[in-house]
């Protein structure tokens, strides 16, 4: 019986994602006209992604939201185990930011014409050449004001533990000496695990660390940019797994 409910459940999501998606994406396309600047396009994007997590059960804690400051430039940094970190970050970031995301996202129809749209970064790991391009690229952006998100990782943990870092997305934040927001997401994992398409309701708690200067990093010096972010990131986690120790013995208490 429960595995009956799991797929009806999944069903019912898988669906209203789509019709979610088609619905806010071609009113972020359309908004381009009489909204250039991108503001309502950034609105869709949230709404987008508050409604899906609303429909799939996901609830979200925020930890820390006061070290995203509106008033600079921040490259936000997070760890990945879930397609649905997206939705996450979306609902959760108040300021207005693009993705570094990989090439086939952009193929996707509605999400990824949003994407192209507001000038997201497409990243083809596949190509060096290209991939070294689109990270130069998001250093221009990044130098002209807009904020980013990436994921260290390069891509989605398969386990839901930390994995090592990529150096290429590093390239960009010594580029531009912007300081880097460290995030930990604890709870994502068992919402859509690798290789099943079953959704199951969640709580998941985002923890939004200290900015982390990059102005006295050097190419040279990648390795220990990376060394030194993957710290902050460890320490939110281990941060975020006392918070929910104490909150399961207080339970039993």
């Amino acid at each position: 019986m429960k595995d009956i409910l799991a797929i009806l459940n999944s069903l019912a999501c898988w669906i209203f994602i789509l019709l979610d998606t088609v619905f806010w994406g071609t009113v972020s396309i359309t908004s381009i006209i009489y909204s250039p600047g991108g503001r309502m396009a950034h609105f869709c994007m949230r709404a987008w992604s508050k409604s899906i997590l609303f429909v799939c059960r996901i609830r979200v804690r925020t930890e820390g939201i006061g070290n995203i400051d509106p008033g600079r430039v921040q490259i936000f940094a997070s760890n990945h185990s879930s397609h649905f970190d997206i939705f996450i970050l979306n609902s959760v970031i108040p300021v207005k930011f693009g993705w570094v995301a990989k090439a086939v996202l952009f193929k996707i129809p509605f999400m990824g014409w949003h994407m192209k749209l507001n000038g997201y970064i497409s990243v083809d790991r596949g190509n060096r050449e290209k991939a070294i391009n689109s990270m130069n690229e998001a250093a221009e952006k990044v130098k002209q004001g807009r904020r980013i998100m990436i994921f260290p990782e390069g891509t989605r943990s398969r386990t839901g533990e930390l994995q090592q870092f990529k150096k290429g997305l590093f390239h960009l934040c010594v580029q531009t000496g912007v300081p880097i927001v460290p995030i930990y997401i604890k709870g994502s994992y068992n919402i859509l695990k690798p290789d099943t398409p079953l959704i199951y309701p969640s709580n998941v708690i985002v923890k939004i660390g200290k900015e982390m200067p990059t102005a006295g990093y050097s190419v040279e010096r990648l390795d220990d940019l990376m060394n030194d972010l993957r710290a902050r990131i460890v320490l939110l986690q281990e941060e975020v797994d006392g918070m929910t120790e104490s909150a399961a013995q207080r339970r039993l208490a």
